[in-house]
């Protein structure tokens, strides 16, 4: 039986990967560095394997996963849009993608730490998602210019 807290993490633990995810599906189109595309596709298949991970999890206590609002996915789509509008430079691209992963390693933290009582498993399952997202972050700064 999942406690308040244990829905509150893997919900958000769900949510974290599956905006990773569409983010990665949306900028995918616009990448003309084949060694950047490599590594979000990389980076895409993991996504989806720790979705599955976390569905999983939720669906064991015979619950389902809470998608995000048609509304927040629009606005995320959105916005990914304008921000390659007019640029779609290797850099641009990679910079996005890192204030992507660092504002879902912010918020799966701020579930952590709201929802303490949380089991353990779920945390360490936070905590491998966030892990991944900072080696993103290290690998995408790589396309970054000095």
């Amino acid at each position: 039986m999942l406690t308040t807290a244990d829905l509150a993490l893997l919900n958000e633990a769900y949510r974290n990967t599956k905006m990773g995810l569409e983010a990665i599906n949306t900028v995918i189109s616009k990448v003309y560095d084949e060694d950047l595309a490599l590594d979000l596709n990389r980076q895409a298949v993991r996504f989806m394997s720790l979705e599955d991970k976390v569905t999983d999890k939720i669906r064991e206590a015979s619950r389902r996963p809470e998608a995000a609002s048609p509304v927040g996915k629009a606005v995320r789509w959105t916005s990914i849009q304008a921000n390659t509008l007019l640029n779609t430079s290797t850099e641009h691209v990679a910079d996005l993608m890192i204030q992507g992963n660092a504002k879902g390693i912010t918020d799966l933290m701020k579930a952590v730490k709201a929802n303490r009582g949380a089991r353990k498993e779920y945390c360490e399952l936070a905590e491998e998602i966030m892990d991944f997202e900072e080696k993103n972050i290290e690998r995408l700064k790589s396309y970054l210019k000095d």
